[in-house]
């Protein structure tokens, strides 16, 4: 049995969440400036930057987890792009992702 989940993520830049939307192959739709919301079979995933809320399904949770961690790992790539900083990135045996940000 599924259920309803929200929950909170910090999402400081909108434009690289959409980026990393379509760098993972979803179509989404534009609610508003700040809220975008992925088609799906059963429930939508609902993805709003004002409140840092995540809504899904309790059976997308998977689908949700990837997503945010790739928006991370984009937002804090961009982020040593703009301060002239270089990102490594190691994945480990167990899927974690380990970044190293040096000058």
């Amino acid at each position: 049995m599924s259920r309803k989940i929200n929950c909170l993520f910090e999402i400081r830049n909108m434009l690289i969440m959409k980026d990393t939307l379509r760098q993972l192959g979803y179509e989404f739709t534009d609610i508003n400036q700040d809220c975008v919301e992925i088609a799906q079979s059963y429930n939508n995933i609902r993805i709003d930057a004002s409140t840092g809320e995540i809504s899904y399904d309790s059976a997308q949770e998977k689908k949700v987890n990837t997503i945010k961690q790739n928006y991370m790992v984009n937002f804090y790539r961009d982020k040593a792009i703009k301060e002239g900083m270089q990102l490594t990135q190691e994945v480990g045996q167990d899927g974690e992702i380990v970044l190293m940000l040096s000058k």
